[in-house]
């Protein structure tokens, strides 16, 4: 075998190992609804207070170790605004899916209103504002957590409330949030 076929064997055999490797780690990053398990976040996003009545429910797989890691892992579109959030954060969450359109991301006042994260309560099972400085980089989460996303200032007038149950995102009657 002359050294011409040795590199073309060689070469053959590199791309067959590489392509079954990419095909055995390859996966979605993220799928349409709740996770299944501990299989990764489930994410839901309500859209309402920001001007389009949809909550978008997503599966980040894998580990995310944040709820705004897992927000992006959801496949999300997050804009990020410039100088400090409602949170006290740096490159806080200014658009999420492009909503509000209008505001300009130049940072947050007062009285306005903002992005809010919202993990998952028992007893009963419930959403609570995640109330922590550094925004939802701050929040940490698991496998098998829910973390919600709602936009609004928060008064009676402009509530910032997820319009959803959280029975209503994760449907296993089974299922409790995991400590995180």
């Amino acid at each position: 075998m002359s050294l011409r076929s040795h590199l073309a064997a060689l070469a053959l055999a590199v791309s067959a190992v590489a392509s079954t490797t990419q095909a055995a780690t390859a996966g979605p990053v993220w799928t349409p609804g709740p996770c299944d398990g501990s299989d990764g976040v489930t994410v839901a996003v309500d859209l309402t207070g920001a001007g389009r009545p949809e909550v978008v429910v997503r599966c980040a797989h894998g580990h995310h170790g944040d709820a705004r890691a897992a927000l992006e892992g959801a496949g999300v579109p997050v804009h990020a605004g410039q100088q400090l959030g409602a949170y006290q954060d740096n490159d806080y969450v200014c658009r999420v899916d492009g909503l509000p359109a209008s505001d300009p991301c130049a940072g947050h006042a007062d009285g306005q209103p903002y992005w809010k994260v919202w993990r998952v309560g028992v007893d009963p099972l419930s959403w609570r504002g995640a109330m922590t400085d550094g925004g939802p980089g701050a929040v940490r989460t698991c496998a098998g957590a829910l973390v919600g996303f709602s936009f609004g200032v928060g008064t009676p007038q402009d509530p910032n409330v997820m319009t959803v149950a959280p029975d209503q995102v994760v449907t296993d009657p089974a299922w409790l949030p995991p400590a995180c």
